[in-house]
C-alpha cells in the first residue's frame, strides 16, 4: 500500500519579530533580534532580566490570541476545500497559568462574594488553565470535526504535535491537518524556576553555539502549518518524523546525545535520506545542550556535514518552550521553499566544541532540497522532523 504524503499548503506564525510569519522571517533574515529587557513586570533580583515577549496583554490567557492569529494566517494561506470531518487539529501546548493574585482573591471570595467571583472567574476559566482549550478553540474556528489532539511535552510539544498530524494524514484518519503550537511563558514563575536550575542567561544574551553562551532566554510565539494529502499549492512536504526518549534525567540530556542521535536517524530513515541541506537545530544557548546537539549532528551527518548549513532561531526570538518546535519547522520550510537559510542571531564566536557549518549574521540564499528540524525537551523527549521541497 502506498503511503499517503503530507504536503505543507499553509504556514503562519506570530513571533516577537512580527505579527505574521512573512514579517518575522524577513526580520530574522536580516539578523534582527527581539531580545530586550523585560518591562511587563519588575525583574529586580531575577537571575535573567531579558526576554522576547509578544506585545499583547489580554485580561486572561496570552496563549489563546497568539495561537488564533498564527493559525488564521496558515489556514487562510492554505485555502483548503474538504469535508469538516476530514480535518484534524494537533496542537503543542502546556497549561496556562492564571494570575496568582486572582487565585488568592477568588479563594477569599469563595465563601459567598458573588460579585467578586463573577469578576475573577474568567481569569481562571478552563480556557486559561487547560492545555486542550487551544486545540478545541482552533477546531471550532476552522470547522474541524476530525481528530483533535493536544501534546504537552515541554519544549518538544509542538514538534511532537506535527509528528502526530503527519501520522494521522498517512493513516487516513484525516485529509487535512492544522498542526503547530504556542508558548507564552514569559512570567515571574517561569523566570524564577529556570533561574533556580541555572538554565537562563545571567548575561542576558541568547547566542546558541557561541563560546560565551550561558543559558537561554525565554521567548514567546506560535506557529502552525496546514498539512494536506492534496499537493496543489504545496510549498514543502513533511518527509520524515523521528521520536525518542532519553529516560535519563528530568532537566538534562544524555551527555553523549544518544537520544538526539536516534531521533535524527529515525527521521532520516523515515524520509529515506542520509543527508539534509539545512538543519534548524534545537540550539538553546545552554552550554551542555548545544555541545551535545552539535556532536549528535556531526555523528548523524558524518562526512556530509560539510554540505549542510546549521542554525537556531532561538538567538533571534528566544526559547518559546511549547511553541519552539513549530517555529523551528517554519525555518526549515523557509529553506526548502525559498532557498532562504535563516541565521543564528547572537552567534559571533563559535565554540570549538560546537564546530558546525553555521549560518552567521544574515540569511544565506542557497538551494536547499531538504531540511531537518530538531526539538529536544526537558524530561528527555526528542523529536526530529525532515521537510523537503514540493
Amino acid at each position: 500500500m502506498t503511503r499517503r504524503r503530507a504536503w505543507v499548503v499553509g504556514v503562519g506564525a506570530v513571533t516577537p519579530l512580527g505579527e505574521t510569519w512573512t514579517a518575522s522571517a524577513r526580520a530574522h533574515a536580516e539578523g534582527a533580534s527581539a531580545i530586550a529587557r523585560i518591562t511587563r513586570f519588575d525583574v529586580t533580583g531575577f537571575p535573567c532580566t531579558v526576554g522576547a515577549p509578544i506585545e499583547i496583554d489580554p485580561e486572561t490567557d496570552r496563549r489563546m490570541p497568539i495561537a488564533l492569529r498564527a493559525a488564521a494566517e496558515a489556514w487562510t494561506q492554505a485555502s483548503v476545500d474538504v469535508a469538516r470531518d476530514r480535518i484534524g487539529v494537533f496542537v503543542g501546548a502546556e497549561a496556562g497559568r492564571p494570575d496568582f493574585g486572582a487565585v488568592v482573591a477568588l479563594a477569599r471570595a469563595s465563601s459567598g462574594d458573588r460579585r467578586t467571583l463573577a469578576a475573577l472567574a474568567p481569569k481562571i476559566a478552563p480556557s486559561v488553565t487547560s492545555p486542550g482549550a487551544i486545540a478545541s478553540a482552533l477546531a471550532r474556528t476552522i470547522g474541524a470535526d476530525g481528530p483533535v489532539e493536544t501534546v504537552a511535552l515541554a519544549c518538544a510539544s509542538s514538534a511532537a504535535a506535527v509528528a502526530e498530524a503527519v501520522r494521522a494524514i498517512r493513516s487516513g484518519e484525516c485529509d487535512v491537518a492544522l498542526a503547530g503550537g504556542v508558548g507564552a511563558d514569559l512570567d515571574q514563575l517561569m523566570l524564577a524556576s529556570f533561574g533556580m536550575l541555572g538554565a537562563v542567561s545571567a548575561r542576558g544574551v541568547a547566542c546558541p553555539f557561541d563560546l560565551r553562551r550561558d543559558g537561554f532566554v525565554i521567548g514567546e510565539g506560535a506557529a502552525f502549518v496546514v498539512l494536506s494529502v492534496d499537493r496543489r499549492g504545496a510549498m514543502a512536504e513533511l518527509l520524515g518524523i523521528g521520536r525518542t526518549m532519553d529516560a535519563y534525567r528530568l532537566t538534562a540530556p544524555e551527555p553523549d546525545g544518544t537520544g538526539a542521535t536516534r531521533a535524527m536517524r529515525a527521521a532520516l530513515a523515515d524520509a529515506a535520506l542520509d543527508h539534509v541541506d539545512y538543519v534548524q537545530a534545537h540550539g538553546t544557548s545552554t552550554p551542555l545542550n548545544d555541545a551535545t546537539e552539535a556532536e549528535a549532528i556531526r555523528r548523524v551527518l558524518n562526512k556530509s556535514i560539510d554540505r549542510t548549513r546549521v542554525a537556531s532561531v532561538k538567538g533571534a526570538i528566544g526559547h518559546a518552550i511549547a511553541g519552539a518546535g513549530a517555529l523551528g519547522l517554519l525555518c526549515g520550510i523557509e529553506a526548502v521553499a525559498r532557498g532562504t537559510l535563516l541565521p543564528t542571531a547572537g552567534l559571533t564566536d563559535p565554540d570549538p566544541r560546537c564546530e558546525l557549518p553555521h549560518v552567521i549574521g544574515k540569511a544565506v540564499q542557497a538551494a536547499a532540497a531538504t531540511a531537518m528540524v530538531n526539538s529536544f525537551a526537558f524530561g528527555g523527549a526528542n523529536v526530529s522532523l525532515v521537510v523537503g521541497a514540493a
